[in-house]
């Protein structure tokens, strides 16, 4: 059955070789009418959903201009789905969930606006992934309980990042061996006590800043793995290797990415998650792992497709498009 599809993108100024593309595409191929709208375009106009959009009237490839909009500040709500593959600008995240949430009322999503939200973030990863197969992992704007986790056992590394960035921003390993641990822990909670002594808390306000402090997993240099799901199937992703002076596995900063293949416990596991993730109105993600551990949970525009076909020729866009529609079928929100 063809649908009607509203794709939300990033208003980039060209099409790159990553869902942006992949998914519009392989949409069309499948016979559905696909449009483009612009994310930073979202508005609501006396309780009518709108957006800059465009009808796409053929393929897309990476290097096309991304299309003017035909149709600007076009209603939203007469789609029968919308695949948000973009965030938002950091100083309209409030308005944009409110947005998105209240056009998904109206409108099925591939992800729900409440998981894109609540679920996308190193935060909440218990939510989704059993005790088992998670990192131990701490979440805190305590410098000093951060602090004290790492200097509290020798040699033991751990992984500081940020709760709510993704491409490998400010990630570092820390350990008690480490002269930069204590700057870095003060860094990413905030910088709270030289900046109290330097400007007063009474003119900046509060300064602590949430970070995330995670076990560092050794094996995960050489066995980290990204699957993309489609409901519960694992359809795509890459097998990714840091650089050897790096810590970090992300193919955006240069990492070396390969063929992926699961094990059998590993697919067991992913599908496991895959159907979690399901019943929280998640039918297109990206699982970062390094088995027995998942690590991260990337639900907004996760990378697979892109550097499957970067790494092989393949384009296994179609085959997941169409499983994320026969999720959403088999679940009820869609026709």
């Amino acid at each position: 059955m063809p649908y009607k599809i509203l794709v939300l993108v990033s208003g980039a100024e060209r099409f790159e070789l990553d869902n942006q593309s992949l998914v519009p595409g392989a949409l069309l191929r499948d016979g559905h009418e696909v449009h483009i709208g612009d994310v930073h375009t979202l508005a609501l106009h006396d309780s009518v959903l709108a957006c800059d959009r465009t009808r796409l009237s053929g393929p897309v490839s990476p290097g096309d201009p991304m299309p003017l909009p035909q149709t600007p500040q076009g209603p939203i709500e007469e789609f029968d789905l919308v695949w948000v593959l973009a965030g938002p600008h950091p100083d309209a995240g409030t308005e944009y969930f409110q947005l998105l949430w209240l056009l998904n009322q109206r409108v099925p999503f591939v992800n729900g606006a409440e998981a894109l939200f609540f679920l996308n973030s190193k935060t909440t990863l218990g939510a989704l992934v059993p005790p088992e197969h998670r990192p131990s992992s701490y979440v805190s704007n305590d410098f000093g309980f951060l602090n004290g986790l790492v200097r509290g056992v020798p040699d033991r590394p751990w992984v500081l990042k940020p709760p709510n960035e993704g491409c490998g921003a400010d990630v570092y390993v820390v350990s008690d061996e480490d002269r930069n641990t204590t700057a870095l822990i003060s860094s990413a909670t905030g910088n709270a006590t030289s900046r109290y002594d330097s400007y007063g808390r009474a003119v900046i306000g509060r300064a602590e800043r949430y970070a995330v402090l995670q076990e560092y997993l050794p094996h995960a240099r050489t066995h980290e793995k990204r699957v993309i799901l489609a409901g519960e199937n694992p359809v795509s992703g890459y097998l990714r290797f840091p650089l050897e002076n790096d810590n970090r596995a992300n193919a955006t900063i240069g990492a070396r990415y390969e063929r992926l293949r699961l094990t059998p416990d590993e697919e067991r596991l992913v599908r496991g998650i895959g159907k979690r993730l399901t019943e929280h109105g998640i039918h297109f993600a990206g699982i970062d792992l390094a088995y027995p551990h998942v690590i991260e949970v990337n639900l907004e525009n996760p990378a697979g497709l892109c550097y499957h076909k970067r790494a092989t020729g393949e384009d296994q866009s179609l085959d997941a498009v169409r499983a994320v529609l026969d999720s959403l079928r088999s679940t009820g929100k869609l026709l």
